[in-house]
């Protein structure tokens, strides 16, 4: 099953004045309005805004959970109104309080986008009337070890998955015939060590108000403009990340994971966003040497979105599987997952001249 995948910063900011003179595709140029006021939202805030901000784990009830969430609408289905199967997710630790807030927000009515559709002149709104016929909110977990099981990976197997996530990071031993929920651990994540390294500038550089989600760009390219002066930060950052893997992660492992659960696999996934960072692998693969093989699975950062549309897919059925949608709102990434469909093999054959065989 082909799947395709956009991801985009989950940041908004408003701006009520339509945007012009912008050529990109749609992912990048996305102005919605809401309510009479605009906003620009994921790469065009932070290209084009002052200050772009989320909520670091905020509840559908908010604004700007409720953009992302119409923003990945719009681009799962085209920008063309219809119907769609969504299945999303929230860290296990406010799992249970957002559930119910999702349902209201998703199910409860037809989901109208209203975006600036033409950025080029700067003279056209249009309006996106979505409805989602069934909606299945999932812990975040629970979305990656589906998309270990059912995707490409198809393990079937007992396995360690410790998902890396910018506002939360998530662990688990999921056996066939569950997670184990004594090893279901949530801890705070990447964004410990962008604020720690945030403080550490900010000691001696004025960051020209630069704001949490702004500084976490810096650190995922690992340079920084200062006072016109480009500064790597890449030697920071490995300290960071050490001494974020050491105080939060490794801890609650420990806590979590008993001799007992080593002896059912010998395979760790890591996934999420935070499996990018070689040197935060690397402490994964000293503490676990002599005994789990530390697997990092090509597209880690997607596995929440692949397992929320894998689900999706499931009520679907082969008919209709256009509709499946995964929505995996992120606090650093929204990243929207849907069916790719093959593309066409030409068939067309040139003419050949004839062989003819000699006597």
């Amino acid at each position: 099953m082909a799947t395709k995948f956009l991801s985009i910063p989950s940041v908004i900011e408003r701006h009520d004045k339509p945007l012009m003179q912008l050529t990109s595709p749609l992912e990048k140029r996305i102005q919605l309005f809401e309510s009479g006021s605009g906003f620009l939202v994921g790469e065009l805030a932070l290209s084009q805004g002052h200050a772009p901000y989320r909520n670091i784990n905020s509840s559908p009830a908010d604004l700007d959970y409720q953009l992302l969430a119409k923003t990945g609408l719009l681009l799962a289905s085209g920008a063309k109104s219809g119907e769609l199967v969504v299945t999303t997710g929230f860290p296990s630790a406010v799992y249970e309080l957002f559930k119910q807030q999702a349902e209201k927000f998703f199910a409860v009515r037809d989901v109208i986008t209203e975006y600036n559709s033409d950025t080029l002149n700067g003279g056209g709104r249009s309006r996106v009337q979505l409805t989602i016929s069934h909606l299945e909110v999932m812990s975040e977990i629970m979305g990656c070890i589906t998309a270990v099981r059912k995707g490409p990976l198809a393990d079937d197997g007992n396995f360690f998955i410790v998902s890396l996530g910018y506002g939360t990071c998530e662990t688990a031993l999921s056996t066939a015939e569950g997670p184990i929920a004594r090893t279901c651990v949530s801890v705070p994540g990447l964004r410990h060590a962008v604020n720690t390294l945030y403080d550490e500038l900010t000691a001696s550089y004025y960051l020209s108000m630069k704001n949490e989600h702004m500084i976490n760009q810096s650190f995922q390219r690992g340079d920084m403009v200062i006072g016109r002066k480009r500064m790597s930060l890449l030697g920071a950052r490995s300290t960071h990340l050490a001494s974020y893997y050491n105080e939060i992660v490794s801890p609650a492992m420990r806590k979590a994971f008993t001799d007992t659960d080593f002896e059912k696999t010998n395979r760790l996934y890591l996934v999420g966003g935070g499996a990018r960072y070689p040197e935060l692998v690397a402490h994964f693969k000293q503490e676990f040497n002599e005994v789990l093989d530390v697997i990092v699975p090509e597209g880690a950062e997607n596995f929440a979105a692949l397992g929320y549309y894998l689900r999706s897919a499931l009520w679907c059925g082969p008919n209709h599987i256009e509709r499946a949608v995964g929505l995996d709102i992120g606090n650093a990434y929204t990243v929207i997952s849907t069916y790719e469909a093959d593309k066409p093999v030409n068939q067309h054959v040139e003419a050949q001249s004839p062989v003819f065989m000699e006597e």
